[in-house]
């Protein structure tokens, strides 16, 4: 316990000498306001992503793996009214090595804003990186694997608070099937204690995430899961808006697992867990420093490596687990929507002293076509 308590200490020290900014360069956002002036009008987007990155894992939780392939989605948009949008294309994903398409996927989605603050979001949701969840609860290769999300979601955003409420829909089941459905559903907060054009940003983030298996109408034989991780914390960011050093950070959460099953799968029910990072965003970098502690702690969406539970064939359990983790990522946008990026993240395991480490290259592509505006 002295030796867990001096690492929380010296990681504690560090945060006040460091002074949250964006997980990930721009690239991997999409911008969620709709555009007035596009009323009665008509574009085309195409989001697209060249990927290739390279899992480094050699540990007892998760095993080590390659993602090198694209994927696109070309679509049309239609502003129907001021307020209100409709986007529909095909989600094309391809992994190098492979003859055929892995996903082919239509999406369509509706986006209306009910007044200033909320939207709501029908089909295709804003997804993955977006849902600015930390890794150990949410994992952000879902960016590369799993792009497209349907369900339903509401965006929040007032002076004082900004948020989503979301369900994505994973797996639908009719009546006598043997399989079962599945769901992940989110909650994503943060309360701001000062103006959010203040230089010295403080800010309450309130995280939630339920993943459930199962179903009623169908005859899987496959006991069903409910499970339920929470983050909250304390978060404060310097905006310098330099030419070169651009914000400061340092944020501080605490973590819950819970298993809310009605017969439990795993050898833990309740877990919790330390999470702290510090970021900065200088030029065209972005690096974030982040220790984690974990307890019995367990999470179906987020990252594995943080994990108490193995993701191997062969069932492994640790109790605890403490990292150090260092992510440093270049990004530079070469023209209006076209990106190139690199970067590299190390994870240092202060029970069993090894270290893992992955490494990434991408070209993101993001930008909107306008085509024609009708008449009245």
């Amino acid at each position: 316990m002295n030796y867990k308590l001096k690492i929380f200490l010296i990681v504690q020290l560090l945060s006040v000498q460091l002074l949250s900014a964006q997980l990930f360069p721009p690239s991997f956002y999409r911008s969620t306001e709709l555009d007035s002036s596009l009323y009665n009008s008509i574009s085309f987007r195409v989001e697209n992503s060249n990927f290739l990155k390279n899992n480094e894992y050699f540990n007892d939780i998760i095993q080590g793996y390659t993602l090198i392939g694209w994927f696109v989605n070309p679509k049309l948009i239609y502003y129907p009214a001021k307020n209100a949008k409709i986007e529909a294309g095909v989600h094309f994903l391809k992994y190098s090595g492979i003859d055929s398409f892995t996903r082919v996927l239509p999406t369509l989605s509706f986006q209306y804003k009910i007044n200033k603050s909320i939207d709501v979001v029908i089909g295709t949701l804003y997804g993955t990186t977006n849902h600015q969840m930390i890794e150990p609860i949410f994992r952000y290769e879902y960016y590369f694997t799993d792009n497209v999300e349907n369900g339903l979601q509401f965006l929040f955003n007032t002076d004082k608070y900004k948020g989503e409420v979301w369900i994505n829909w994973q797996e639908f089941i009719f009546t006598g099937e043997d399989k079962q459905e599945i769901f992940t559903a989110g909650i994503t907060n943060r309360f701001f204690l000062s103006k959010k054009e203040n230089k010295h940003q403080f800010s309450i983030p309130l995280q939630l995430l339920f993943v459930h298996r199962g179903g009623q109408i169908n005859q899987s034989r496959q006991q069903s899961i409910s499970l339920n991780n929470d983050a909250f914390g304390l978060s404060y960011q310097y905006n310098l808006n330099g030419r070169f050093l651009k914000t400061l950070g340092a944020e501080q959460y605490y973590l819950v697992y819970k298993d809310m099953s009605s017969s439990y799968q795993f050898p833990y029910t309740l877990g919790y867990g330390l999470y702290t990072n510090l970021f900065a965003s200088a030029g065209d970098f972005h690096a974030q420093a982040s220790w984690f502690y974990g307890d019995h702690y367990i999470s179906l969406r987020g990252h594995p490596i943080f994990q108490s539970r193995s993701t191997h064939p062969k069932e492994y359990y640790e109790k605890e687990r403490a990292l150090l983790t260092g992510r440093l990522m270049y990004e530079k946008e070469v023209i209006k929507g076209l990106s190139v990026g690199a970067g590299l993240e190390l994870y240092f395991d202060l029970y069993n002293y090894y270290t893992d480490y992955w490494y990434m290259f991408y070209i993101n592509f993001n930008r909107d076509f306008f085509l024609k505006k009708f008449k009245n």
